[in-house]
């Protein structure tokens, strides 16, 4: 099995993940997707230790991390006996997954807590000096976030 570390796989997995950490997720998990995706063979966590030089216990929680968002799977085993990896070449089902799990989940979160803030009395609301046109804002900004998540999922 080749391991050529390449420069510029290398800054190119920089950048991966860096905007990856953007939306939330860790660095790393930009890197080993990048790797993996590009790479024509599975590799085990043994390459990707060695290709990203990191820690095994850093690349155990992110390859956990990764499978459990379908952003990479299984692949069986390899020659020496360790579990072999692929990135999910399915990128739009990957992002809707990732949506489905985590922004999707956190927007019923921020609706949950919302309505409780709506349902608060004009007298509590003044009293603890909130603005109701302002709630009345948010209420539309969140209405109008959860159908642009929902737009966004159709599309994918």
């Amino acid at each position: 099995m080749k391991n050529k570390n390449i420069p510029e796989v290398d800054y190119l997995a920089d950048l991966v993940g860096e905007f990856i950490e953007y939306w939330g997720f860790k660095r790393i998990h930009g890197k080993i997707w990048l790797n993996l995706y590009l790479n024509q063979s599975p590799l085990d966590a043994a390459a990707l230790m060695k290709k990203l030089s990191v820690s095994k216990a850093l690349i155990s929680i992110s390859i956990k991390d990764l499978l459990e968002y379908n952003v990479i799977k299984e692949e069986g085993i390899g020659p020496e006996g360790t579990r072999l990896y692929s990135a999910n070449p399915d990128l739009h089902a990957v992002i809707s997954h990732v949506l489905r799990q985590r922004e999707k989940v956190l927007m019923g979160k921020i609706q949950a807590a919302f309505t409780q803030l709506k349902e608060m009395s004009p007298n509590e609301l003044n009293h603890c000096s909130l603005e109701q046109a302002r709630i009345k804002e948010l209420d539309r900004f969140i209405r109008n976030g959860e159908k642009s998540l929902n737009t966004i999922m159709a599309l994918l």
